[in-house]
């Protein structure tokens, strides 16, 4: 007889006895035996139902089935009524990250304070709710308090890639490289050595990276955005739309993956679904500048030149620096027949900003060329 089984056999003998129920739920809850674990609780007594500690666990079955509304509502029941426990407080907080409600998420965090491993897994999650809203120097702070234990790969991890969003390459591999030390499946470190990888256009080593990473974190949106990115550098531009629309699935949120995919999309010439793209970034940022390049960019490819020329204004008026404002510009150029100024164009941007997602003139003219074919 198994652990559960014995654990269930107990709990039969004791049915009013909430903490027989409650270890037979947390046996099942560690096996993944969700559907069992509720069915147990539906089926207790009505007084073990309403216990705090049931009521906890019937939340946790609610966030393993990806019910984050039912979860919430449990656990911010617990918490109103003085149940401010560890575990009541971090699955609150989790529910609400996940649900997207960062500011609330942070506010329930501040409901308890921690000590040991415990505290190490509050700063982690605070730190991920704080990259989620960008501010990545707040969140390396928050990890501060890790500085051992099981998890301090994992924070080392996460304190990579939040240095690689903060343009710090150097510091961000060599924190990536002690994490891997210790575990060569942590996710936000092989996402580091992947990236990296690629932005030095190591092709080889960047798929390697991405692909170890989806061996153990398949929904690992990042990773299906770097190998999207690499398809991008090989010119598989097919093979490369399909993947960065697998990342924007795991990932709607993350402006860099609609922006990617809308110039998958321009490669293809599909001036539809670029617009459709850009439209999902300029949802979640009104104000950066890029999008609006993007933009400029189709409506300089349909022909639309005034409507092109606003959005190349608003683009450079938030970034004088941006790409795709200045593709824009360059397509504008080409059709007033002054080819050696649109070349000019771009040639300044190659020369500024040598690298991966630089197109030449010459490719910029060929994509005009095939939406709007020649009479």
């Amino acid at each position: 007889m198994n652990r559960a089984s014995q654990l269930a056999v107990f709990a039969d003998s004791d049915p009013q006895n909430p903490d027989r129920l409650c270890d037979l739920l947390d046996e099942w809850l560690v096996a993944g035996n969700i559907e069992q674990a509720l069915a147990r609780i539906h089926a207790a007594p009505s007084s073990l139902q309403q216990l705090p500690g049931v009521r906890f666990r019937q939340a946790r079955c609610a966030l393993v089935r990806g019910d984050r509304k039912e979860a919430i509502e449990l656990l911010q029941a617990l918490l109103a009524g003085g149940e401010a426990s560890f575990g009541v407080v971090h699955d609150l907080a989790y529910a609400q990250f996940a649900d997207g409600t960062l500011d609330t998420a942070l506010q329930t965090l501040a409901h308890v304070s921690a000590h040991g491993e415990d505290a190490s897994v509050l700063a982690l999650l605070k730190a991920r709710i704080l990259h989620r809203q960008q501010r990545f120097e707040a969140a390396i702070e928050a990890l501060a308090p890790v500085q051992a234990g099981a998890r301090l790969p994992e924070a080392q991890g996460l304190r990579a890639l939040l240095w690689l969003d903060l343009g710090d390459t150097e510091r961000a591999s060599a924190e990536a490289e002690r994490a891997l030390g210790v575990d060569p499946d942590q996710h936000e470190a092989g996402i580091v050595r992947g990236t990296v990888a690629l932005w030095s256009q190591r092709g080889e080593a960047s798929t390697e990276a991405f692909e170890h990473v989806l061996a153990t974190h398949p929904d690992s949106g990042r990773a299906w955005l770097g190998l999207g990115q690499d398809a991008m550098l090989r010119g598989d531009v097919a093979r490369a739309r399909s993947l960065l629309e697998r990342a924007s699935v795991q990932m709607p949120e993350h402006l860099g993956t609609w922006h990617a995919l809308a110039w998958c999309q321009l490669l293809q010439g599909d001036l539809s679904g670029a617009r459709r793209s850009f439209d999902k970034a300029f949802a979640l940022d009104r104000t950066f500048g890029e999008t609006h390049g993007g933009f400029a960019l189709v409506h300089a490819l349909r022909g639309e030149r005034q409507e092109a020329q606003e959005s190349v204004k608003r683009a450079t008026r938030l970034d004088p620096q941006g790409r795709s404002a200045r593709y824009a510009q360059s397509v504008l150029l080409l059709d007033e027949g002054r080819v050696e100024e649109a070349r000019a164009v771009i040639d300044n941007i190659v020369a500024r900003t040598p690298g991966v997602g630089v197109l030449p003139a010459d490719f910029v003219f060929r994509l005009r060329d095939l939406v709007r074919p020649r009479s």
